[in-house]
């Protein structure tokens, strides 16, 4: 029953209907299977790719852009940033949509154009922490000894201590 599932689902996609819940912007249509454009909803998520494409406010502004144009959680509360990031990343607002790691094009009515969309990207990518370029501190009794009472690898921590002695700063590794 799941193979014919996945198998419908897949289809659907091919064929450019999207095959599941509607993200926000858009509502679900019972009758036709498919999901059709929120007409208020619509107009405020444009407004907030507009706005954000121009580079300067923060991604953490955007949930108080949305609360006070009146699209909340079901809480009532302003949504979380993470949600609005993955609206602000989703391609099925210009048209196309993800489905099992492959991009389908969508016969939905796009909210923004795919311009809009790349600039968005592109204000995403300028913003973003590289803190995973960093190096990583080598901590090299890592895997060599277990605890003797629960039998688990024993982990390292670096921590900095500052001296106001000989102002300097000094760094350990605790296990």
């Amino acid at each position: 029953l799941s193979e014919n599932t996945k198998r419908g689902l897949r289809q659907k996609a091919k064929r450019g209907e999207y095959p599941g819940l509607a993200p926000l912007g858009y509502i679900n249509d019972p009758r036709t299977k498919t999901i059709v454009v929120h007409k208020k909803e619509s107009v405020i998520i444009s407004e907030m790719f507009t706005v954000f494409s121009r580079g300067t406010s923060r991604i953490k502004d955007m949930p108080v852009f949305l609360f006070q144009k009146g699209i909340k959680s079901k809480l009532g509360k302003p949504l979380h940033v993470s949600k609005v990031s993955k609206i602000l990343r989703n391609p099925l607002y210009y048209g196309h949509f993800r489905y099992n790691g492959e991009i389908f094009e969508g016969k939905h009515e796009p909210i923004i154009t795919k311009k809009l969309f790349d600039q968005v990207q592109e204000v995403l990518r300028k913003k973003d922490n590289h803190s995973w370029d960093k190096q990583k501190v080598v901590k090299p009794f890592l895997g060599l000894f277990r605890c003797g009472e629960c039998g688990m690898m024993i982990t390292a921590e670096q921590q900095t201590k500052f001296y106001k002695g000989t102002n300097r700063t000094v760094s350990y590794t605790y296990y």
